[in-house]
């Protein structure tokens, strides 16, 4: 698995072009019914995160889900509120991440999963029984990212 990233300006559409361009070629992005893009041929798995001053594409052959959030606090108490309350102990960057990152490698909406995702010291709980992904965190410019795998992969950064 190849985690591109860049911390320039940039659409992430256009950064998003620019990786997989060496995922098959002249193969047309498309999306699913929920927004998911994928490749019309499927010669890679990839997922697709953008947050302020950092956009990142983890590509490989095994489905994948990635989140990222700059770290800072902003207005994160309004967010935090509205958590669980055995949750708001936890990490938000790190529950937060863990939860998109889930929702994308299911390839699903945060309005269908969210409110039966519930995160507790390191374990993704998905309707109170843990799931079977593997998550691993990592900061990256200042931000939190997490990556959902199947199974345990190891990754390689390029920043471009």
């Amino acid at each position: 698995m190849v985690i591109y990233y860049t911390a320039e300006k940039t659409e992430s559409g256009e950064f998003l072009k620019k990786v997989l361009k060496n995922y098959g070629g002249a193969s047309r992005i498309l999306r699913t019914k929920n927004g998911k893009p994928y490749l019309e041929k499927g010669e890679a798995e990839f997922s697709l995160t953008h947050t302020d001053g950092l956009a990142a594409v983890a590509v490989g052959t095994q489905r994948v889900g990635l989140d990222a959030e700059r770290r800072r606090l902003r207005k994160i108490d309004a967010l935090v509120s509205r958590l669980r309350p055995r949750e708001r102990e936890e990490d938000f960057f790190e529950l937060w991440t863990a939860k998109e990152a889930y929702v994308k490698y299911l390839g699903g909406t945060l309005a269908e999963y969210l409110p039966h995702l519930e995160y507790k010291k390191g374990v993704l709980f998905y309707k109170d029984a843990p799931t079977d992904v593997q998550i691993k965190h990592f900061a990256l410019e200042g931000c939190t990212v997490c990556i959902c795998t199947e199974r345990e992969e190891q990754f390689t950064l390029v920043k471009l």
